[in-house]
């Protein structure tokens, strides 16, 4: 079981997750998306990507995920100085509103995981998986069964993150409430 919940863990992580979200929302809703995927893959998810599997083989993470709180802190500060330039690229290319607040409300939400690291470890699988659980259905038409394989993706990747001890049940449900609250705030900006 270990090893499945490790894959699974791997195959659901934040970014992936992210990725096929960014995606999803600019096929949805940008005319010409491939620019806004670029820069939203190439800056919210393969840097901050470089930047995990670097801090780790240099030694300065104990692993690719960084379990250990204290060490989160560099990954998250150097993961938003590569987000903030992805969303001021993003804000300056012609795409569509709800690209550019995706890109934004990333880079709050990564401020809000780094200001919380400083008090309790919050699971960025959990929080993910959540936004990803309730956003993503909405660009895929809001049909009743994309909510519940988005359901069940959050409770694969927390069951996977719980089995494999990399987090305690508070930090699992923290990282779904944040998850939770901005998957509703991202929402109900768009309206």
């Amino acid at each position: 079981m270990h090893k499945l919940a490790s894959l699974l863990a791997e195959i659901f992580s934040p970014f992936i997750l992210c990725g096929i979200l960014i995606s999803t929302i600019a096929l949805a809703t940008d005319p010409h998306p491939l620019p806004a995927i670029g820069v939203a893959l190439g800056f919210l998810v393969l840097v901050p990507q470089v930047l995990s599997v670097r801090l780790y083989k240099s030694g300065k993470t104990t692993d690719r995920f960084v379990q250990v709180r204290e060490q989160r802190t560099q990954l998250y500060v150097r993961t938003l100085v590569s987000v903030v330039i992805g969303c001021l690229l993003l804000n300056l290319l012609p795409t569509s509103r709800d690209v550019q607040l995706i890109m934004n409300t990333a880079a709050a939400t990564l401020v809000v995981a780094m200001l919380l690291n400083f008090i309790i470890k919050v699971s960025i699988h959990a929080l993910m998986a959540a936004l990803f659980g309730i956003v993503l259905p909405v660009y895929l038409g809001g049909a009743t069964l994309y909510f519940v394989v988005g359901a069940l993706i959050w409770a694969v990747t927390v069951w996977a993150r719980l089995h494999n001890k990399r987090h305690s049940a508070l930090e699992l449900v923290l990282g779904t409430l944040v998850g939770g609250i901005v998957a509703l705030f991202y929402l109900s900006a768009l309206n």
